[in-house]
């Protein structure tokens, strides 16, 4: 047991001492930060969604915060006309209207239409204005499952 217990602290040191801890984080979380005119679900807003809402745990099978979850599998239902938990005025997404979108209301810099609720991704750098854009685009455009 003890030999086992060793070998794991020397692999652990090992990796941390390869590490780069100088480096400097991705601002975009490997996401390309462009302006997507005609985006498709699958291309453009998934990705957003899992690396900057599902992983870290807000928006995940295991937590699913305000009822929501934006895994690949769950992300599209979760959202596309579905009420909103924060505000029932609200749908999270509408088709074709971002402006009535809950989502775009918690993305967006602008804090006067989310009230009291703070801007997303919660604890993290906001969304790029390009992901942003993007996103209102694929609302804008009918919130296809493309």
């Amino acid at each position: 047991m003890i030999p086992t217990r060793i070998a794991s602290l020397f692999i652990l040191v090992a990796v941390a001492g390869c590490a780069d801890f100088d480096a400097p984080v991705n601002p975009y979380h490997g996401i390309p930060d462009e302006l997507v005119a005609n985006p498709s679900f699958a291309d453009d807003i998934l990705p957003i969604l899992t690396r900057r809402c599902s992983i870290g745990g807000c928006h995940s099978l295991a937590s699913e915060q305000s009822e929501l979850t934006l895994t690949a599998d769950e992300a599209y239902d979760d959202l596309v006309e579905e009420e909103s938990e924060q505000n029932s005025l609200y749908k999270r997404v509408r088709a074709s209207k971002p402006d009535s979108s809950w989502l775009v209301k918690l993305i967006v810099a602008d804090p006067s239409g989310r009230g009291s609720f703070a801007r997303m991704p919660l604890l993290s750098t906001p969304l790029t204005e390009n992901q942003i854009g993007t996103i209102i685009n694929w609302i804008a455009q009918g919130a296809q499952r493309n």
